[in-house]
């Protein structure tokens, strides 16, 4: 008859351990942590509920086989600490040796509730102890989440599955039918040393994994202080750059608001002057044939001046290192109506637009694009034939995310290049055979800024298409 006063307080103290590291773990969880530890504390519960369930233990009853709810409780406590140690983020990870030794666990828990095998259910408990305790030695070792720069707490957690893994394997061999043990109870010394070696056992596991938590703990503070102290750098440098962009914004506003004035003002005094010669040419009494064409041309020549300038000045920016576009949401019908707007009357009737809807929106420079649009237009207009209709497709390509500017036209030199037409040529070269310009290579910079290209395509013999891609 097993000495019930020394089990029964050794349970106490067994109960009390896990009591007061549940209460421990409790404070340690956190969002992060918190179905790791839960399956930890469910653990102990289960452990603790079959140990109260053994014979001879806290008076519960004095049969004389292990009681069978108690092997299975302790059985499941076995599997819990498994998917705890088992357990990272979002998910629990893959180990097949781990997984080995838990299916042979599971698989054999069904032999203690077997009649006939009632005298070897000390033996089989031990060698399905042996088992979970195996299994779970190989999940802490192999689990990414416990691997921390203070190796201490899993360093005990995986010594206490190893030494009880050594334990439970003895315990096996001193059982029925090896001797005539069939309890884990009992007055032996074999038993009394097995209930002491269970709670140092349970000290150093709980000891380890309330570690390990803690550390995952401060592992997180720190994560967080330093993604902190990032946050606060890159503050100051943003406060740094942005002073600093300020400035240079500053200057170049500066610059652009006196080219503006220096180059603009000329230039709205001849419109100026072309429109009072205008009016004063429709109150004269005879008036030349060629007048109006001459009036046509000078003004065309001074849009034509305007429109170099921007390309100047846009390029120039573009060609920056310190360029800096405020983007903004861009109808692209919209755009595509006050370019084609810039245009004299007699070419607008030739521009033909097909779109899937009218309202297409993208972040973009609205500046940029109208300049963009320009150019092509007026590059179509030249490498056209006269009279011939220009066809614009606008449409959103959603498999590339992109907005797709197709103008289409009849070329007039069948033998206009297609290749490096968007390229810059050099400051001396005057040959203009090729269809380069600035303002073509303006417009495959903005392109580029816009996050998409410029191309001049042949579709179909005698058809010619720029096509302007831009990203959403």
């Amino acid at each position: 008859m097993p000495d019930t006063s020394y089990f029964t307080d050794l349970t106490y103290a067994y109960i009390g351990l896990l009591v007061a590291f549940s209460a421990a773990q409790v404070l340690l969880i956190t969002r992060d942590n918190r179905v790791q530890s839960g399956l930890w504390l469910a653990a102990s519960f289960f452990s603790a509920l079959g140990t109260v369930n053994t014979p001879h233990l806290l008076n519960v009853t004095d049969g004389a086989d292990l009681s069978l709810y108690g092997i299975l409780a302790a059985q499941i406590g076995g599997f819990l600490r498994f998917f705890s140690l088992s357990y990272r983020k979002h998910s629990f990870n893959r180990n097949r040796l781990a997984e080995t030794f838990f299916l042979m666990s599971a698989f054999a828990i069904p032999l203690v509730a077997v009649p006939l095998l009632g005298p070897y259910k000390l033996l089989i408990g031990s060698c399905i102890g042996a088992s979970t305790s195996a299994a779970c030695l190989f999940a802490a070792l192999d689990n990414p989440a416990l691997k921390f720069a203070n190796k201490q707490p899993v360093a005990l957690l995986v010594s206490g599955m190893a030494i009880g893994i050594l334990a439970l394997i003895y315990r096996a061999s001193t059982a029925f039918p090896f001797t005539a043990e069939q309890l884990f109870i009992g007055s032996s010394d074999t038993q009394r040393t097995g209930m002491a070696g269970l709670i140092l056992l349970s000290f150093v596991l709980q000891v380890g994994f309330t570690g390990v938590i803690a550390e995952q703990r401060q592992r997180l503070a720190t994560r967080k202080e330093r993604e902190a102290i990032r946050i606060r750098q890159r503050a100051l440098r943003l406060q740094v750059r942005t002073v600093e962009t300020a400035r240079v914004a500053r200057a170049r506003l500066d610059l652009v608001q006196m080219l503006t004035h220096e180059v603009r003002q000329p230039i709205s005094n001849a419109q100026a002057s072309l429109q009072s010669i205008n009016l004063k040419l429709q109150s004269a009494s005879q008036i030349s044939t060629n007048a109006p064409f001459a009036l046509d041309r000078a003004q065309a020549s001074l849009e034509d001046i305007t429109l170099s300038l921007s390309n100047i000045i846009v390029a120039s920016t573009l060609l920056s290192d310190e360029r800096k576009w405020a983007r903004d949401e861009i109808d692209a019908y919209a755009a595509l109506e006050m370019a084609i707007l810039d245009l004299s009357p007699d070419q607008k009737s030739r521009f033909k637009i097909n779109h899937e809807n009218n309202h297409i929106y993208f972040d973009g420079v609205s500046i940029l694009l109208r300049l963009a649009l320009q150019n092509i237009i007026s590059h179509t207009i030249r490498f056209s034939k006269q009279e011939t209709d220009i066809v614009i497709e606008l449409s959103a390509d959603y498999t590339r995310e992109m907005v797709v500017f197709d103008i289409g036209f009849t070329p007039a030199n069948a033998e206009l290049q297609t290749q490096n037409i968007f390229e810059r040529r050099p400051s001396g070269d005057t040959d203009r055979s090729n269809g380069s310009s600035l303002g073509l290579f303006v417009v495959r910079q903005i392109a580029r800024e816009l996050g998409g290209d410029a191309q001049l395509l042949s579709m179909a013999p005698g058809w010619l298409n720029f096509r302007l891609a831009l990203a959403y």
